[in-house]
């Protein structure tokens, strides 16, 4: 993670609260597993978020 323009520390919050975002996606992503009992429907969107969530943290370390 780059900081060296970080004086004001919004960078550096953003990218920790996307991190923590990240991590909340996925743990949700793993309790709506197959024998969760979610509707497949929503098991899918969950999926979908979580990856979506997963490319912006991607593209937010190249900033």
């Amino acid at each position: 993670m780059r900081y060296d323009r970080d004086e004001d520390g919004v960078e550096s919050e953003f990218r920790q609260l996307l991190e923590e975002t990240q991590r909340d996606a996925q743990s949700l992503n793993a309790l709506s597993g197959r024998d969760s009992g979610i509707p497949e429907d929503l098991r899918l969107r969950i999926s979908a978020l979580a990856d979506k969530i997963d490319a912006l943290v991607d593209l937010s370390r190249f900033h």
